[in-house]
């Protein structure tokens, strides 16, 4: 996973951008998961359910999606026919984000 937090949105919105990426690194550091590089952790296999949570509770949080710049999920297989991707989380979440709001909306309709 690769969380990139813009030091601009964190201004513009007073927050302390380097608590933030102290937060999330505790949490993955907390469940054994790997930090690469600042905003890039590595898991493996093990470690699915830690970023399914992770990708489902930052954007919960009152301060991630007002500083988040870049997001993604990646998977690179342990094996030569795995699939790899990379996707960017943030274009996933707000998709998801509007599909559960065009149901709701409907079913009001009905």
């Amino acid at each position: 996973m690769e969380i990139y937090l813009s030091e601009e949105k964190a201004k513009k919105n007073n927050i302390d951008l380097e608590s933030c990426y102290q937060k999330i690194n505790r949490y993955f550091l907390d469940h054994g998961v790997k930090i690469k590089s600042p905003g890039v952790y590595q898991g493996v296999k093990e470690d699915f359910n830690t970023f399914a949570v992770a990708q489902g509770q930052l954007p919960q949080t009152n301060w991630f999606l007002k500083i988040v710049d870049q997001w993604y999920i990646s998977y690179f297989g342990d094996t030569p026919d795995s699939p790899e991707y990379r996707e960017d989380a943030l274009k996933i979440y707000y998709k998801a984000k509007s599909q559960v709001k065009e149901y709701v909306r409907k079913q009001k309709g009905a």
